[in-house]
């Protein structure tokens, strides 16, 4: 796969798991039990196949940068973050505890990331197969001397 496409594939995977990861945090705050648990493993799933993956750094630095920034501006309580009627009553208390919890430490980990080199070269194009070589010139065959005649066999007595 060309790096091209696969950053493409890449920037499409973060803008999709940008407001997935949102919605199951937020979410994740009005449940109780099990279902909590369990929608908070698959968050998890979700947030180390974007930080593990080869598709492309892009598919973990959009939601990182945006979770980062979210939560940056919570906690320096800039006022564009929480404006009023923007998230629904229900999930407001979840909006607010995903800034002030899990937004930082996710944006983080997706955000370190996606800045190793490696993953940003795509993977190695197979090289040209080598010319062929000339062939060797022919040697002169080399005379090998016979060995001696082995002794005529000795008949035994028995």
């Amino acid at each position: 796969m060309r790096n091209g496409v696969r950053h493409v594939l890449g920037a499409g995977a973060g803008l999709l798991a940008t407001p997935l990861i949102a919605a199951g945090f937020v979410s994740h705050a009005s449940l109780d039990g099990w279902i909590a648990t369990s929608l908070l493993a698959g968050l998890m799933v979700v947030i180390g196949a974007l930080a593990g993956s080869r598709i492309s750094p892009l598919a973990s630095l959009l939601p990182g940068l945006v979770l980062g920034v979210l939560a940056g501006g919570f906690l320096a309580g800039a006022p564009w973050v929480t404006p009023p009627g923007v998230v629904p009553l229900p999930y407001e208390a979840g909006y607010r505890a995903l800034l002030a919890g899990w937004a930082l430490p996710v944006a983080c980990v997706l955000v370190v990331a996606s800045l190793f080199p490696s993953r940003w070269r795509g993977a190695p194009r197979p090289a040209e197969p080598p010319e062929p070589a000339e062939p060797p010139a022919p040697q002169e065959e080399v005379k090998v001397q016979e060995p001696p005649p082995l002794p005529k066999r000795i008949p035994s007595r028995y």
